[in-house]
């Protein structure tokens, strides 16, 4: 009878130590996102696909915590995501061209993240993304594009040589296209500089100037945009390969979303924002004709 007793007693633990063992086994990944404030789309778009992954996934997968450039500086994100110091990244391709140089051509596209996934490009970007140690999940930004933001006027192209236009790998060609004198600085200094007058002007997508208050010392907005503003939701390659096919299964589903649905909402977004700034007295110099289709032109030839 002890011995009965005994054995039951080791069924029950061995029971318990399983249920303690599946819960235990739920994975943790460790984000790192470009942008530190909550007020931008592009972060604010990471935090909602990492919120979607841990409501959907509870007891199975999550990603906690999410750190930004005050824990890592975003230059040295990619770094760490291949060193495996995070396990999952939201950053734009110029963070990253020395690992995936082909990724940049994502912000050139002509046909949506559904059309790429469809004719191949993505299979294509993704052995490029596996050579270099990670795994591609998703692109958004698609439904924005950069914009040109003043302190001083112009009418024409040629009313850019010698502007100083703060620069970053993403335009550096461009701007040198434009005749423009290019001024390295931070997004966290680039609100002193434009109210000094170190820099005339700088690119970005219309929704994040003003959660960086850079409209205060902003006058006018050049239409049209160029480029896309893409960044990519991309893992390190040995935490993706150590996932379950549910686990994987579940992020990709997510990153779907994050193409589709949820992007289409960040790009009305985007657009709302630029007209409370023009509401705001912020003015949109317009380049018509040949000379807004040579602006666009002008930046895809510098790629």
């Amino acid at each position: 009878m002890m011995r009965k007793l005994l054995l039951a007693a080791g069924v029950a633990v061995i029971a318990v130590s399983g249920i303690g063992g599946a819960a235990a086994e739920e994975t943790v990944l460790k984000g790192a996102m470009f942008i530190k404030s909550d007020k931008s789309l592009f972060r604010a778009m990471f935090n909602d696909f990492a919120a979607r992954v841990n409501e959907r996934g509870a007891g199975m997968i999550k990603i906690d915590p999410i750190l930004g450039p005050e824990a890592i500086p975003s230059r040295e994100m990619a770094n760490a995501l291949t060193e495996g110091v995070v396990d999952v990244a939201g950053l734009p391709p110029a963070y990253y061209q020395d690992l995936v140089a082909e990724a940049d051509a994502l912000q050139l596209a002509t046909v949506s993240p559904d059309e790429q996934r469809e004719n191949g490009a993505i299979d294509y970007l993704q052995e490029r993304f596996h050579a270099a140690g990670w795994h591609f999940l998703a692109q958004y930004g698609y439904d924005l594009k950069f914009h040109l933001f003043l302190n001083e006027p112009v009418s024409s192209i040629a009313d850019f040589e010698g502007y100083k236009l703060r620069t970053t790998p993403t335009y550096r060609h461009f701007f040198d296209d434009l005749g423009a004198v290019q001024v390295e600085t931070s997004r966290g200094e680039l609100y002193t500089a434009m109210e000094r007058g170190v820099v005339d002007g700088y690119a970005n997508v219309m929704s994040e100037v003003a959660p960086a208050g850079w409209d205060e010392v902003t006058k006018y907005r050049v239409d049209p945009g160029f480029y896309r503003p893409i960044v990519t939701i991309t893992m390190n390659l040995e935490s993706w390969n150590a996932l379950t096919p549910e686990q994987q299964a579940l992020l990709e589903e997510v990153a779907a979303e994050v193409e589709t649905s949820m992007s289409a909402e960040m790009g009305e977004q985007d657009r709302a924002a630029g007209q409370r700034m023009v509401d705001g007295g912020m003015e949109v110099i317009t380049l018509e004709g040949a000379e807004g289709e040579k602006l666009e032109q002008m930046a895809l030839d510098a790629y």
